[in-house]
């Protein structure tokens, strides 16, 4: 038995020794597998680590060794060629196709967010999709905005609020350094991109609109007021390294709109409202916010201290271009710093509550984050009008505005990581707004063809009727007069059917598109949403109600395009499975994700 195992032990060490020669004199290299395979029965001691280091380690040094240099340079310029940069690190993130596959299991940091790799992967699936639907929305006229599948290159917070109450000195903060010009009185009347890059460099808004990689060019509905109101600010060594940060101009009430957020709230919108906005700025502000608001990762509204909630047109974007947005926002009163007394905040702090209480239609309030900025300390004191030297706020007063600013910071930074979670939202919003749109659009018009094919059918029968009687005369040898007589009295009562099948389709699709109509009608094709009293469909069915409603009587429903059942179930395969496919990708771990088990 010794002498067969010796023999054995021989035989085995020319295969593996074979084999390592091989190995290392052949241009494509031996899969360390087989290698680690025959060299196992060689030493009790092979543990199953060295097998698990050697299978991942040999194949991509015997693939990539004489040219790795080359390989690191072209993937790295490959990924900051990307628009969307997720990560700094290009020396510890270098890998190949062969090294995404053998590096599975880290598919999270070390926060417990969707690696890199994968958010690559979401947003660019996400994109795919949003594509997708584009041709059905155009062909529908659905309510999806042109080009609302591109977003920007890079996520952006975008602050908006009352002139002098700090936005501006908010985002140098956040910077690191002066990029913006603070004051107390409104500094700035153009929308304001600042985004980080290797150099400082200025761009004026039509640049800036025009660029087809940046984002923006969505802006250029607004019309040319607005485009040479915006500017873009690219910077150097600035804290944003990975996001944008949007400034807007300070609403301020003017003389035109004295009546405030009156117009648009108690007036219920309307072209005045619109065409007295237009008039104010030269464009339809609360539309660019809108615009802004949808597509920003974070809005910050800011109140301060003089004016917390008075005025009426900050107002009036809270509820007109901020509405649906409250995942994202966050209502922050600033310099509280300069309140002395304690009963003076309380009055400002119930005054914003007060007003805001007007226009967000619920009992319970958002958090409003009261916070301050940080003053440099003075080393001259000022004395009040008693010669008296007022005292400063206590360290103690002012640790809980610190820590609201902290958590306000802390919000601002998480920009990127909500881009994932805000696509993939946008999709889903996206996605239920066309179905709902295409449902209901193919509902009226199938109840619309169904009433035009009974009229034609009813003319048809009363054609064919009529040439057979005159047939019969003919077959019969009726006098002539009879045949014709019975023809012209087809043509002519055709003729008149035809007018009063007209008038009478005319009636029918006016009644159709009428509001109780079409809200028949979403009861109709959605029965067990309306059962269940489903408050997102019924805020869905909202938002798209009236711009159906036009698109209907633009159209008409005889040249309205019908509406496939494949393409509805796509759409449905995109909220049935791929969406939900996108969330779990995107989720982190936690107890009961499913994606632990796979």
């Amino acid at each position: 038995m010794l002498k067969y195992r010796s023999m054995i032990a021989r035989s085995t060490k020319g295969v593996c020794a074979r084999a390592i020669k091989a190995a290392h004199t052949s241009s494509r290299g031996v899969s360390s597998v087989v290698v680690a395979s025959c060299c196992a029965p060689l030493s009790s001691n092979f543990s199953q680590s060295s097998l698990t280091t050697s299978t991942i380690l040999w194949p991509r040094d015997a693939q990539h060794g004489h040219n790795n240099g080359n390989n690191n340079d072209t993937i790295r310029s490959a990924r900051y060629s990307s628009t969307w940069n997720w990560s700094k690190k290009p020396s510890s993130e270098t890998t190949t196709d062969n090294d995404k596959n053998n590096q599975q299991p880290n598919k999270e940091d070390s926060d417990g967010n969707p690696s890199s790799t994968i958010q690559q992967s979401i947003l660019a699936q996400c994109s795919d999709l949003h594509s997708s639907i584009m041709p059905l929305n155009s062909q529908l006229r659905g309510p999806l905005a042109k080009n609302s599948d591109r977003g920007t290159s890079l996520p952006f917070v975008f602050l908006v609020g009352n002139h002098s109450s700090g936005k501006s000195s908010f985002i140098n903060y956040v910077l690191g350094r002066p990029v913006q010009t603070a004051g107390v009185a409104p500094t700035d009347d153009c929308f304001t991109v600042v985004a980080p890059g290797p150099k400082d460099v200025d761009q004026d808004g039509p640049a800036l609109v025009g660029d087809p990689d940046i984002g923006f060019e969505g802006l250029r509905q607004f019309g040319p007021t607005l485009v040479h109101h915006t500017q873009l600010k690219v910077r150097e060594g600035i804290r944003n390294e990975n996001f944008m940060m949007i400034d807007s101009p300070g609403m301020i009430d003017s003389p035109v709109s004295s009546g405030g957020m009156s117009m648009g709230y108690a007036g219920g919108g309307g072209s005045s409202s619109n065409s007295s906005a237009i008039m104010d700025r030269g464009y339809d502000f609360q539309g660019v916010v809108r615009w802004f608001a949808e597509r920003a990762d974070v809005v910050l509204l800011f109140f301060d201290p003089d004016k917390p909630g008075t005025t009426g047109e900050t107002l009036s974007i809270l509820l007109h271009s901020l509405g649906g947005m409250d995942h994202k926002l966050l209502i922050v009163l600033n310099k509280a710093d300069q309140f002395k007394k304690i009963h003076d905040f309380a009055r400002a702090y119930g005054s914003l509550c007060w007003n805001l209480s007007k226009v967000i239609p619920r009992k319970d309030l958002p958090r409003i984050y009261t916070m301050c900025l940080p003053v440099p300390k003075k080393e001259d004191t000022t004395t009040s009008g008693d010669g008296s030297v007022p005292e400063a706020l206590d360290e103690r007063a002012l640790a809980d505005l610190h820590q609201s600013r902290a958590d306000v910071l802390a919000e601002v930074m998480k920009a990127p990581k909500r881009r994932i979670d805000n696509v993939i939202t946008n999709l889903h919003d996206s996605v239920h707004l066309l179905q709902m749109h295409a449902v209901v659009a193919e509902d009226v018009r199938s109840r619309y063809s169904k009433r035009m094919w009974e009229n034609r059918v009813q003319e048809a029968s009363s054609v064919v009727l009529g040439i057979g009687m005159a047939g019969l005369g003919i077959y019969f040898s009726v006098p002539p007069q009879f045949t014709g007589g019975v023809v012209a009295a087809t043509v002519m009562g055709v003729g008149g059917m035809h007018w009063f099948n007209s008038s009478k389709l005319k009636d029918v699709e006016e009644q159709l598109l009428s509001a109780e109509e079409l809200s028949a009608s979403f009861q109709r094709t959605h029965p067990q949403e309306v059962n269940d009293a489903d408050e997102y469909y019924a805020s869905v069915w909202q938002r798209i109600r009236d711009p159906l409603r036009l698109n209907l009587t633009r159209t008409g429903l005889a040249d309205f395009s019908a509406v496939k059942k494949g393409e509805l179930y796509e759409l449905q395969n995109i909220l049935d499975d791929e969406i939900p496919k996108l969330r779990r990708m995107a989720s982190p771990s936690h107890h009961g994700s499913s994606k632990d088990n796979q």
